[in-house]
């Protein structure tokens, strides 16, 4: 691992980490648009994103994606450690974290299921900017968000803070593991199914 990978892949998910703050300040559908801010930084600073690579890389290169999603896990180690000051004495963002843990909590493994569909919204989002729009990424974020579908390193964060709040429970090592095993694949099906056309 080089310098540059490491360092890329840790501001990916602090940006993540950023986005994910936003949310539990905001909330709602005005928090999930606001979230799309973390995909664009990702987007613009070409940092690396587990859900932003996973469905890109060459094949033969897929053992990469093991420590960056490590590696983003712990930019938003980094971020819920900035950011856990404004959010302990916030009614409204703890709220919203207990919502997001419930949810998670209750979905079990179904979790690799739903997390297939960010995925694909993730991929097709960042398709969409390599060919000149950001349109897909300002829909497609708050699409998956509202619907309740879990992104793995979003989640990284929302787990940290709860974590930091004192909140930590066994379910959420397995839930994260679930939901980087539904993105990965979610990621890769626009390829598997657009083919050349990808």
């Amino acid at each position: 691992m080089t310098r540059e990978f490491i360092s890329m892949s840790v501001f990916a998910g602090l940006l993540i980490g950023i986005a994910g703050l936003v949310f539990l300040h905001v909330g709602g559908l005005g928090g999930a648009v606001l979230f799309a801010f973390g995909l664009m930084s990702v987007s613009i600073s070409k940092s690396l994103l587990f859900t932003g690579k996973a469905g890109y890389l060459p094949y033969k290169e897929s053992l990469q994606l093991l420590p960056m999603v490590v590696l983003n896990a712990v930019g938003c180690l980094l971020m819920a450690g900035i950011a856990y000051s404004t959010i302990k004495d916030s009614a409204n963002a703890l709220a919203t974290l207990d919502t997001i843990m419930a949810a998670r909590e209750a979905a079990s493994w179904n979790i690799v299921i739903t997390s297939v569909g960010t995925g694909i919204i993730v991929t097709l989002a960042l398709y969409g900017v390599r060919n000149g729009t950001y349109l897909p990424l300002l829909y497609g974020v708050p699409v998956f968000i509202m619907c309740g579908l879990p992104h793995s390193i979003a989640d990284a964060f929302y787990y940290w803070v709860a974590i930091l709040h004192g909140d930590f429970a066994p379910w959420m090592i397995a839930a994260w593991l679930y939901s980087v095993v539904g993105n990965y694949i979610g990621c890769n099906l626009p390829r598997w199914f657009m083919g050349k056309e990808f």
